[in-house]
């Protein structure tokens, strides 16, 4: 693993603890965007490692799908959870009535977390 990628690894990392931390808090629903920006990061990191910068989430996730779910690179499961955590995090910052129940918070958590995990193994 490049030193680049270990760095946008530890900011994603940063993100999901911050996500755990208020999973555990009287208010969960602020799990939801550092849990999507743990994804975030660990996408820009991905495609970092390809040469390509990109500062809109819009742009990332195309980015991400052109370069490692259609070259089967990461396995399309990931593009849906990339999808799924930034619909989430649209409702949780811009919806007056996006609540969530905490079984679904806890859900968007694990995905988060479970795309750390598969970089970190997958890229070691």
């Amino acid at each position: 693993m490049s030193e680049d990628l270990k760095q946008y690894l530890r900011k994603a990392q940063d993100y999901l603890t911050i996500a755990k931390n208020a999973l555990h808090s009287e208010l969960p629903i602020g799990a939801i965007t550092p849990s999507y920006y743990c994804f975030f990061w660990l996408v820009r990191g991905l495609l970092y490692e390809k040469g390509i910068v990109t500062k809109r989430h819009s742009g990332a996730r195309e980015m991400f799908s052109l370069h490692y779910i259609k070259t089967g690179e990461i396995p399309q499961s990931f593009s849906n959870d990339f999808g799924l955590l930034f619909d989430r995090r649209q409702i949780a910052d811009y919806d007056l009535e996006g609540d969530f129940p905490k079984d679904e918070i806890e859900r968007l958590v694990d995905i988060a977390e479970n795309f750390l995990i598969y970089v970190k193994e997958k890229y070691p």
